[in-house]
């Protein structure tokens, strides 16, 4: 479980955007909605409200701030959305029926959404998933380039052309949306990274764990590390086995977060 802080950006340099409304969209499970909400698109806006539409008993809160309704309640967000110039809608999977069903009768709704980013992930049931999430937002009238497709849990091995890999993964989805009119650039992609499960095992926040005094944390190691057996005793070798999993997932962190704000960059920093 992770906590409740506010994530911030590694780069600290980057200056977050405000005046975007972006629905987190697919009927699929499991494409990363939840993991671009907080790691790609929170870091990098300057955020006034989050919601997340999901069923409350079964969804426990990332962040302190979120408001959380089911998809029967989905009305309540988009009235609230009109007075707001920046926000996410995290949409899970079995709410999504909810959520098209209530735009699709409230005429014109969608319009208070800038974007709908929608998550792809390999698979052909998941791409078929993703593609007719895609057709109902344009059958809603949602305009083809408010639409953004973001590529989740690539593998980016130096064994494998990396773009000829998405090429391949995804050449059913790609195609469509070519057909559909689609805008999409597969550098856009998520990579997979090992940091997201290991910061929910740490049970800390990405803010708590940029914190750290990272130099300290690794000198500390480096003594325990030289101590010998007998002399470290067993509390300082369990010491030792944190200071190993904190420094290693910092580390990880830095490629993931340099990964999502590009992921950003790529999709909206230059509209």
């Amino acid at each position: 479980m992770i906590s409740s802080e506010k994530h911030e950006s590694a780069d600290v340099s980057m200056t977050k955007q405000a005046g975007y409304r972006i629905a987190v969209i697919n009927s699929s499970g499991n494409t990363g909605k939840s993991l671009v909400s907080n790691y790609m698109l929170r870091p990098n806006m300057d955020l006034q409200r989050h919601y997340v539409i999901n069923n409350m008993s079964m969804y426990s809160k990332t962040y302190s701030d979120e408001i959380i309704l089911s998809g029967e309640n989905f009305d309540e967000a988009l009235k609230a959305l009109n007075d707001i110039e920046s926000a996410i809608v995290d949409i899970a999977a079995d709410n999504t029926e909810y959520v098209i069903d209530i735009m699709k009768h409230s005429s014109n709704s969608h319009e208070v959404f800038n974007y709908f980013l929608v998550p792809v992930v390999k698979g052909r049931k998941e791409l078929e998933d993703s593609l007719n999430t895609i057709k109902a937002l344009l059958k809603l009238g949602v305009p083809s380039n408010s639409i953004k497709v973001v590529f989740n849990n690539i593998n980016n091995n130096n064994n494998i052309k990396y773009l000829e890999s998405i090429d391949k993964e995804f050449e059913y989805l790609l195609s469509h949306l070519d057909e559909l009119k689609i805008s999409y650039d597969t550098n856009a992609a998520i990579e997979h990274n090992i940091f997201y499960r290991r910061l929910s095992e740490l049970d800390i926040s990405l803010s708590e764990l940029l914190s750290i005094p990272i130099d300290e944390k690794k000198n500390r190691k480096e003594y325990l590390r030289t101590k010998k057996n007998p002399e470290r005793t067993e509390e300082e070798h369990k010491e030792l086995q944190a200071l190993v999993d904190l420094i290693t997932t910092w580390r990880c962190a830095q490629s993931a977060i340099k990964n999502s704000n590009k992921v950003y960059q790529l999709l909206f920093a230059k509209l």
